[in-house]
């Protein structure tokens, strides 16, 4: 079966999330802007990185490495349209990040939002970890359940209501404790309260244990 997320539109994915009714766009990208600022990462990969949301805040003064991955060539063409010229080390990798093939050198930041309700957890954590230095940076955004609201909320841009058939959101306590298991240690965590009700866990993970 075809991934859903190989079938919907750069255009859509941006204007469901930047919608009145969603709002996570911009809350994504203040949460990336912010972790840059604190950690200035001198290397970083984006996993799930869609359409570079965020991307206008890495200095590359600062990063000396960029990795944006997607399994959508889409999505990639619309972040290297954007900002190769302006980050000249930006890496694009069209690939399955759960994959058992997939590697990349390890850099000293990771950054994975909305992406674990989609994947096998543990082979994307796995995957995770052999790709961080000891002692990097893991930050997570997981959309938490809400009572109120469906996890994928409609709107206009109707090819997103297929991602309802492989969404599944994620325990914060069991993936928490798979990371630990796979040497990443939560060193801080919050909520960011979104739009009807909705809320989003960021956790922040550091790499304390090689991963074989």
């Amino acid at each position: 079966m075809t991934n859903p997320w190989l079938q919907i539109p750069a255009q859509d994915y941006e204007g469901h999330m930047a919608s009145t009714d969603v709002g996570q766009l911009q809350v994504l990208n203040d949460l990336m802007a912010y972790i840059l600022a604190k950690f200035s990462p001198k290397t970083l990969a984006v996993f799930g990185c869609s359409t570079g949301n965020g991307f206008e805040h890495i200095s590359p003064n600062k990063t000396e490495r960029i990795v944006g991955i997607d399994i959508n060539p889409d999505y990639l063409d619309v972040v290297r349209n954007r900002f190769e010229k302006r980050l000249p080390s930006l890496e694009l990798i069209e690939y399955d990040f759960t994959s058992s093939s997939f590697h990349i050198e390890p850099v000293s930041m990771i950054f994975a939002a909305l992406v674990f309700e989609y994947v096998n957890i543990e082979r994307a954590l796995l995957n995770i970890s052999k790709c961080l230095v000891l002692g990097g940076n893991f930050i997570a955004a997981l959309q938490l359940p809400s009572p109120d609201a469906p996890s994928v909320t409609k709107t206009q841009y109707t090819s997103l209501e297929s991602l309802t058939s492989i969404m599944k959101l994620v325990d914060v306590d069991a993936f928490t404790e798979s990371c630990f298991q796979r040497g990443l240690l939560r060193v801080g965590m919050r909520h960011i309260s979104m739009k009807h009700g909705k809320a989003l866990y960021i956790g922040h993970y550091k790499k304390t244990e090689q991963t074989n």
